[in-house]
């Protein structure tokens, strides 16, 4: 280009093309924007912060940004946007988009690029961004240059961009938008264009093989991670009572809280149940798998000893998990709207027999023994749990972080007639991103919202947790500290005296966690027992601000735990002889 002078861009028609792009993001229900700053994005910057109807926040690193735009499309059930420079900002989207991928949440994810003539010659700050993240999005557009063609032209595009986010499969689509210099905007606002409206939701539910399987007796609804809508949850519910089917229900699935429990054949004890011979002697000849990948492994264990005649897999984003190469049946519905389809096919009549009963009843019996451990035990994960269950307030926001807290989670917290929205990124289990996903649910959402995480969780995203004060939300974080990876203790090699397991596994950190709450501009509380960490979430969650609830554990004392109730369960149900 020796001689040759650079294209420049015009300004006005640049800022019409953002203006219209973003305009038809509102016209479409998106209401935020999750913004880091940069050059090159700041005609879209711009264009936001003066686009009616459009919130915006700043976030300093871009993966925190993400996960905060994917907590907040999570608690309010509307697709949100991210926006970012060129370069490796562009990049640490990916750990965000890969979980709104698998977890299928609405995120529009808007790069910013260095136009044509400026890509693959060394210039700074410039990597190949087109097709970044690969096959994790539902789609994908290149935009040359932003300003080179008419403002319909970008309205258009922004309104395929929300439908692809959000209708069929949802999930997260990348538009790459290329941006010429100068690119300062002007000062006068570019008059408006001619908006497209939503196309109306025309999805139809095919219910396949179940259909002639709702009169089998022995049936088992297994619900995993989803984000069910109340009318989707009560439908699920209602399916349960009117074929006498248990449900499994996973923390997250949204079925193991609320008014529906007292009615419903819920079951909260489904990982120590299915670790037991007592499910083998229980077998079931109907298995209807909802949503993700339960978060139990007895579930997986248990699919591989004996399995099911039929596994439907129902789940609408394309999944279908199998890890056990048992699903012999696959729907592609999402679970609530199915159960609304499969009830006008049955009778009104609510069907509890002996096949109800005998899991209910196992249900009640493994419960009582597991808390009966976790009472009698020094106070750990499981105490946390119980803890947590007596002192959130019906409608509260639980994030939940993976590793040990999901995990725990499931295996101690008992059914409730007090709702609870139990929120967990479930789609890719990464522990990165839980303190920005969690300040995004209290975004999103009037109600008080509580982080139960790992001190390893925590430490991947300490720099969105720090945003706190800056957003000025409220978030209460209960922190489990176990210096490590508390999980790895549960792997067989951490029996092994030919690795140095604690070094390369649970890998210690040696930090004083406490001090994070000083950092993040707030309060500090280190309960040494259930009572009192009961009193500090009631006193926590009563008022505005960060509070850091940070409990100290031993890994060793949480894996003896499980393990001595996995061990009671198969006693209590089956005997010492079984």
């Amino acid at each position: 280009m020796n001689g040759t002078t650079l294209l420049a861009a015009d300004p006005t028609a640049t800022q019409a093309w953002c203006r219209a792009f973003l305009a038809q993001l509102v016209a479409c229900g998106v209401q935020h924007v999750a913004v880091s700053p940069g050059s090159r994005s700041t005609p879209m910057t711009v264009a936001a912060d003066r686009t009616d109807g459009l919130e915006l926040s700043v976030h300093l690193d871009e993966r925190s940004g993400a996960f905060f735009a994917l907590g907040l499309a999570r608690a309010s059930r509307r697709p949100v946007a991210v926006l970012c420079t060129s370069g490796t900002a562009a990049a640490n989207y990916l750990p965000a988009v890969v979980e709104a991928f698998h977890s299928g949440v609405p995120l529009l994810v808007l790069t910013t690029d260095r136009p044509p003539e400026l890509r693959g010659i060394g210039a700074p700050q410039t990597i190949d961004q087109i097709g970044l993240y690969g096959t994790h999005t539902r789609w994908t557009a290149n935009v040359g240059t932003a300003g080179s063609e008419a403002p319909g032209e970008a309205a258009s595009l922004a309104h395929q961009a929300v439908v692809r986010a959000t209708r069929q499969a949802p999930g997260p689509v990348h538009v790459n938008i290329g941006l010429r210099e100068p690119l300062e905007p002007p000062a006068q606002d570019p008059p408006p264009v001619g908006l497209l409206p939503m196309p109306p939701e025309h999805a139809t539910v095919e219910p396949g093989p179940l259909l002639e399987l709702l009169g089998t007796e022995r049936g088992l609804l297994v619900a995993g991670p989803m984000d069910t809508d109340g009318p989707g949850v009560e439908a699920i519910a209602e399916l349960s009572r009117r074929t006498g089917w248990p449900i499994l229900a996973d923390p997250a699935s949204g079925l193991r809280r609320g008014p529906h429990t007292s009615q419903t054949p819920v079951v909260a004890s489904g990982d120590h149940l299915l670790r037991s011979t007592w499910a083998d002697d229980h077998r079931p000849e109907v298995v209807v798998q909802m949503g993700a990948m339960p978060t139990s492994k007895g579930y997986r264990l248990w699919l591989d000893r004996v399995g099911t005649d039929r596994l439907v897999a129902v789940d609408h984003l394309g999944r279908f998990p199998d890890p056990a190469h048992r699903v012999t049946d696959r729907v592609a519905a999402e679970p609530g709207r199915l159960a609304s389809e499969l009830l006008d096919h049955l009778d009104g009549a609510e069907r509890s027999g002996p096949w109800t009963t005998t899991w209910t009843d196992a249900d009640s019996t493994a419960m009582s023994t597991v808390h009966a451990i976790a009472d009698d035990g020094p106070f750990d994960e499981p105490g946390v749990v119980t803890a947590l269950h007596h002192s959130l307030p019906a409608g509260a926001n639980l994030v939940v972080a993976n590793s040990m807290p999901i995990r725990d989670l499931d295996a101690f917290l008992p059914t409730d007639e007090r709702p609870l929205r139990i929120l967990a990124n479930r789609g890719a289990n990464g522990i990165d991103g839980m303190a920005s996903t969690a300040l995004g649910v209290a975004a999103g959402s009037p109600e008080p919202t509580v982080l139960f995480t790992g001190d390893l969780a925590l430490l991947h995203d300490l720099g969105g947790l720090l945003a706190t004060r800056r957003l000025g939300l409220d978030l209460t974080v209960v922190l489990v500290d176990n210096d490590g990876g508390g999980i790895f203790s549960f792997l067989p090699i951490a029996d092994s005296d030919q690795v140095d397991h604690h070094r390369l596994f649970h890998t210690p950190h040696g930090l004083d966690l406490g001090g994070i709450a000083a950092l993040a501009g707030g309060r500090l509380h280190e309960p040494t027992d259930a009572t009192s960490l009961e009193e500090v979430l009631g006193s926590a969650l009563a008022r505005p601000g960060l509070d850091l609830i940070r409990i100290t554990v031993d890994a060793a004392t949480n894996v003896g735990l499980h393990r001595a109730a996995a061990s009671a369960v198969q006693r209590a149900l089956i005997g010492d002889g079984g």
